[in-house]
């Protein structure tokens, strides 16, 4: 039997991974363990674990490394880091899988690291030039012996990399469109979170901090809303995250949540997500999630700012500079044309990725276990 455990700090990561981890999980070869951390046990975020708890997984053990107030981003580290470090130590796990590009998933892989247990990263090899993100995804990289890249570009970067073995470099696509996928097949509404919603007549929002360079997503986002209900549509408004700054965005949440025209939620889920984003008129943020999954339900995206620039875009991805000015004229022209619906072009794979992922897993750990 195969010990694996899946490290995840906040939701974004655990709703493109669910697929694959129930795969992982069905698997009579594999026993799968979830170690919760970061912002999946924090209230103020939606406490998320509890969705993973719900989705019927095993939690090897709840890892609390944030507090609700917030702390230093270096102490949010090294505390991940140690804390984490003490569970790989009596967890008797074959591997771990990490996915994307945050401080949780970097601290969860210098753990692994430190205790010589094979670490499978998914979403290596982008580039996000708005975020520190970038820092975390390369020193992942570094340490990760496996890795299943999301999109060709990613994928051509990796094989540039001297220090990593081109057979331990997989092109597999998203596992979020696996997810997408499955909910195609049987779709629900999202009035079933949200019984008054227009739909097709809402915005999916989704703003995150900037954390290099100095945009005033805050005042963007404040502009944006005003617009849209000004148009007789809704807004549908999911939390950011909390790097630095995250603050101002959630202030301007408050402002909102009285009108009936704004709909909050600190964590939609996976397949409501999936939900919004197939009922939605059009997506507009910047989030990696209006990049990656919006295409697939044929939706246009205004993505406003920096924040994912250099990550490959599909089309029906609309980047905006983050100026009051473009973003009113984006606006004004999505309403005039009535936010048609834009095709796809597959760049972030067919739906398969969690597949080819658990028969590579399966392969990799036998082959360790067993040398």
């Amino acid at each position: 039997m195969i010990r694996i455990g899946f490290f995840t700090g906040w939701r974004c990561e655990y709703g493109l991974t669910v697929g694959l981890l129930k795969l992982l999980d069905s698997d009579p070869d594999i026993e799968l363990l979830i170690y919760p951390n970061g912002l999946h046990l924090l209230n103020n975020f939606g406490h998320t674990v509890d969705e993973i708890e719900k989705d019927g997984f095993t939690i090897g053990e709840k890892i609390y490394s944030y507090s609700e107030n917030g702390d230093e981003k270096a102490f949010e580290l090294t505390n991940s880091v140690n804390m984490i470090n003490e569970v790989m130590k009596k967890s008797n796990l074959d591997g771990i899988i990490i996915c994307g590009d945050r401080i949780e998933a970097y601290a969860a892989a210098l753990a692994a690291h430190f205790n010589e247990l094979p670490v499978f990263h998914i979403g290596g090899g982008v580039i996000t030039k708005g975020a520190v993100d970038d820092v975390y995804r390369y020193n992942i990289t570094n340490l990760a012996t496996t890795h299943f890249v999301t999109c060709k570009s990613a994928y051509k970067r990796l094989m540039k990399f001297e220090i990593l073995k081109d057979d331990d470099i997989h092109f597999v696509g998203s596992t979020a469109i696996d997810r997408i996928m499955k909910f195609k097949k049987n779709p629900i509404s999202i009035r079933k979170a949200f019984s008054t919603i227009q739909i097709d007549k809402f915005a999916l929002m989704t703003f995150h901090p900037v954390t290099k360079g100095n945009e005033p997503i805050s005042d963007l986002m404040n502009i944006s809303i005003q617009k849209i209900i000004n148009k007789k549509f809704d807004v549908l408004i999911t939390y950011p995250n909390n790097d630095s700054g995250y603050e101002k965005i959630l202030s301007v949440v408050k402002q909102w949540e009285s009108n009936s025209n704004v709909f909050l939620e600190k964590n939609l889920g996976s397949e409501l997500y999936c939900s919004a984003l197939n009922d939605c008129a059009f997506v507009i943020g910047n989030s990696s999630s209006g990049v990656i999954e919006a295409p697939y339900f044929k939706k246009p995206v205004l993505n406003i700012g920096s924040r994912q620039e250099g990550r490959e875009k599909d089309v029906g991805v609309y980047d905006i500079p983050a100026d009051e000015t473009f973003i009113m004229k984006g606006l004004e022209l999505g309403f005039q044309k009535k936010w048609p619906p834009v095709e796809y072009n597959n760049i972030y794979g067919k739906g398969n990725a969690g597949k080819k992922i658990l028969k590579i897993v399966k392969d990799k750990l036998n082959h360790y276990t067993h040398s």
